[in-house]
């Protein structure tokens, strides 16, 4: 059976660590991404790739490993 999405994904969806730090990173590493586009999703993964998606062509589900990734990596607050 296949997953709409609407379905739930086996992860957490918001992100959260650091939403700027990843924001800050979103822009650099995806340039036709825009700080407004970023602003008005927030700290969601699927609505993130999803975004991702529509302007690279990038599969979302390869997105959201690559977020879920990097938000292992950013350091915590002290």
């Amino acid at each position: 059976m296949y997953r709409t999405l609407a379905q739930e994904t086996p992860f957490q969806a918001a992100i959260s660590r650091d939403w700027p730090a990843l924001r800050a990173q979103l822009l650099l590493q995806w340039n036709r991404l825009t700080a407004r586009e970023l602003d008005n999703l927030g700290p969601d993964h699927r609505r993130i790739a999803l975004l991702v998606e529509r302007k690279y062509g990038v599969h979302y589900r390869l997105v959201e490993n690559y977020l879920r990734n990097f938000e292992r990596t950013i350091p915590l607050a002290a």
